[in-house]
């Protein structure tokens, strides 16, 4: 629905008027969000009213660990006929809008500005009469204290009350109250009859009425709506959009839903057919390159469907997706045009709570079951499948990181095997063996394996290294940041600096590695970044190593951080190097414990220390296969 239909609708009614109406349905606090008042053309007074559509805004504190900013600046993220709604943390006393952003702002065509937070330089707001709402004012600037992060995600105001974008923004002398748009021909109808009757209620009062005879004569005769919600009806009032009177009766009308109108908001689903599977320590949607539209681009909106993001409750209740990074992933397969390639496959990290779709890392777990899937499917046929029990070597092309492994795993039936007795720590039970073989996996994004041309590099007085195989990593010995080495992950998450710090030396180390220009560009899964220390048991393990996964403890280790650990361990200066006790031999397997047990990878240099492959083993599992579906 056009911007200004909205208008038009709703202009009649003030923010008191539609408050009442979202009380009515039920909707938390009635939509109305306490604390922010007008500032200007006026100061919590004049005619101003602004109608819209929103674009949210988050912003965090300048310190914030999370790696997320916005494309560009979010001033130029305002768009025609809509309001901008800006949260910002609670309790900073700066500001995070200014006049230079509503000259901005107004010239894009925006209609005004909504902070949850401060705003300042009231008077260049005032000169350009442009409508701004916040919850208080500073004279202190955003920059040193608060940046934008994320830009149209949705926000939590109070309790289960939420800012989506896209929701209808009302905004007067009173206040300021939100409307989901679904909500709106009930709102519009629920406050036209309320004027209505307000209407009459002021003409008997100033023609002498009492207050209490009038409010109980006038407003005593309630009726149901569509929706169940008690309203006073009017007679003579005109029947909004979509709602129409039905049944007059003794206690005045009813009212429903227009049902043309309710049509024209109904549709089928989409789908597309799909595989789900469990790989190594992960899950995720698996699709073929085929059965995608061809332009990429209208990639991102299907994935986002198909896993359930974004979702404000974190927990992806209407996607296939777990609410966690490992559950948050989709992978796309198809058959491969590279002369060492059977099949290419892209990886795509999905968030939780926000739309970011990233393509710049690879996915090890999930690498595990792309040969099964190629096979299970028919996307590919290799030498061996048919016969029961022979092992077969499915050749990969990752996408994301221009590198080839070979993943080789038993057949039956022409099938990839599920059962065995081969288990990995994380999973419960066993399963049959996937060999992963990571051909030359050096300088996966960087070309070096390591980048910065240096076995250590220090980074705001902490010494870590800094090495690309199969995914650029980071590494930090637990001495230097005055933690033991066997952490759990919520030990990680209770510390009070741990986390901030390792994002601090994780955004420094992707700028000198590369992989950014400045550190507020750092992707959010790339460089990986992981604490090592030697084992509190050296008889089972030659290395302790957490990691981290897009700012949070990892509940394992992901598999290009293990593949990537041991070709550290093999390098002498490293950082993983001086926590390694070495096996028997230098050809050993290294054994890295982690917090759900200990996986074991090998690798091996040539003469010339070219990392020639690394190996790794893991399971994978078919779940499920047919349609998936999004709205």
């Amino acid at each position: 629905m056009a911007s200004t239909n909205i208008a038009k609708r709703l202009a009649r009614f003030g923010s008191c008027d539609i408050g009442d109406a979202l009380v009515k349905l039920d909707v938390p606090y009635g939509g109305f969000l306490q604390g922010i008042h007008m500032w200007s053309p006026a100061y919590r007074g004049g005619p101003c009213k602004v109608i819209g559509p929103a674009v949210t805004v988050r912003m965090v504190e300048t310190s914030d660990p999370t790696p997320l900013k916005p494309p560009r600046h979010f001033a130029d993220c305002n768009e025609p006929g809509k309001l901008m709604y800006i949260q910002q943390p609670k309790g900073l006393y700066s500001a995070c809008w200014g006049g230079l952003m509503s000259t901005r702002a107004k010239a894009l065509g925006a209609l005004g500005v909504i902070i949850d937070g401060n705003m300042r330089d009231i008077q260049e707001h005032r000169e350009m009469d442009y409508p701004v709402f916040a919850r208080g004012s500073s004279i202190l600037g955003s920059n040193t204290f608060t940046r934008a992060s994320e830009v149209n995600v949705p926000l939590q105001v109070k309790g289960k009350l939420w800012i989506l974008p896209g929701d209808i923004m009302v905004a007067d002398a009173d206040g300021v109250v939100v409307v989901r748009p679904s909500l709106l021909d009930k709102v519009v109808a629920l406050c036209q009859e309320r004027y209505d009757v307000d209407q009459k209620t002021l003409e008997a009062l100033r023609n002498g009425a009492e207050m209490g005879e009038t409010i109980s004569r006038l407003r005593k005769k309630r009726l149901f709506t569509h929706d169940g919600a008690n309203v006073a009806l009017s007679r003579s009032a005109p029947s909004p959009d979509c709602v129409r009177p039905v049944g007059a009766g003794s206690s005045g009308e009813a009212l429903r839903h227009d049902n043309a109108c309710a049509k024209s908001a109904l549709k089928r689903q989409q789908s597309i057919p799909a595989s789900y599977y469990r790989g190594g320590t992960s899950r995720g949607i698996m699709l073929r390159r085929e059965d995608l539209p061809s332009d990429q681009s209208q990639w991102d909106s299907i994935f986002l469907g198909c896993i359930g993001s974004p979702d404000p409750y974190g927990r992806q209740l209407d996607g296939m997706g777990g609410g966690i990074s490992s559950l948050s992933k989709v992978c796309v397969v198809g058959r491969s045009s590279h002369p060492e390639a059977d099949v290419d496959y892209t990886f795509v990290s999905l968030g939780i709570k926000n739309s970011q779709v990233d393509y710049s890392s690879n996915c090890g777990n999930m690498l595990s079951a792309v040969g099964p899937f190629a096979i299970d499917t028919g996307i590919t046929s290799v030498e061996g499948a048919e016969n029961d029990g022979e092992e077969v070597t499915v050749r990969i092309y990752n996408t994301n990181t221009n590198k080839i492994v070979h993943a080789s795993f038993p057949v039956v039936d022409g099938e990839a095997a599920a059962s065995g007795d081969f288990a990995i720590d994380g999973v419960a039970g066993s399963a049959s063996p996937i060999q992963l073989q990571f051909i030359r996996p050096a300088g996966s994004r960087t070309g070096k394996l390591l980048p910065t041309g240096s076995t250590t590099d220090t980074f705001d007085g902490i010494t870590a290294t800094c090495l690309d195989a199969a995914n650029p990593c980071v590494f930090v010995s637990a001495s230097q940041l005055g933690v033991l080495g066997d952490l759990t992950p919520q030990q990680i998450d209770d510390h009070p600096t741990l986390k901030s710090t390792l994002e601090s030396v994780r955004r420094a180390a992707a700028v000198k590695m590369g992989l950014a220009q400045t550190e507020d560009q750092t992707p959010g899964s790339v460089p990986k970044i992981a604490i090592v220390a030697p084992p509190a048991d050296p008889s089972s393990s030659n290395i302790e190593v957490r990691a981290m996964s897009v700012g949070q403890p990892h509940k394992a280790i992901p598999v290009t951080v293990a593949l990537a650990v041991a070709a550290a361990a093999k390098l002498k200066g490293t950082t993983v190097f001086e926590s390694v006790v070495k096996g028997d031999s230098e050809n050993s397997p290294t054994l890295i414990r982690h917090t759900s047990g200990v996986l074991g990878v090998d690798g091996k240099f040539s003469d010339s220390r070219e990392l020639e492959y690394a190996t790794v083993l893991r399971t994978a599992r078919r779940l499920m296969e047919g349609k998936v579906f999004w709205k």
